[in-house]
């Protein structure tokens, strides 16, 4: 017959293997550290991180300011295109996603 401590670690171990792989990540991580660490990832891995930001800027609410300069532009626009482009980025700035959603 096992041990009880055996059992637990024969339920147990995988997972915590598994984990110590993963808890990598430090959640007090500055910006200027999490630049370092991605300026050491291979040319693909940056790829990624890049698709990911530009995506994300995307899709994120713009501050009131960013807006208030945004519809200054449309309104100065002599352009009604660059006029209807500036709108459709106010949209997406205002409600956080694409401007057809």
């Amino acid at each position: 017959m096992r041990a009880e401590g055996q059992n637990w670690l024969a339920l147990f171990a995988p997972l915590w293997l598994a984990t110590e792989c993963v808890i990598g990540y430090n959640p007090n991580m500055t910006s200027v550290e999490i630049i370092e660490e991605i300026k050491r990832l291979p040319p693909s891995e940056q790829n990624r991180v890049i698709d990911f930001v530009r995506k994300a800027v995307e899709v994120r609410p713009l501050t009131p300011d960013e807006l208030g300069e945004l519809a200054k532009g449309m309104v100065e626009a002599k352009d009604p295109a660059e006029a209807d482009r500036l709108q459709a980025k106010i949209v997406r700035g205002f409600y956080g996603g694409p401007a057809d959603a």
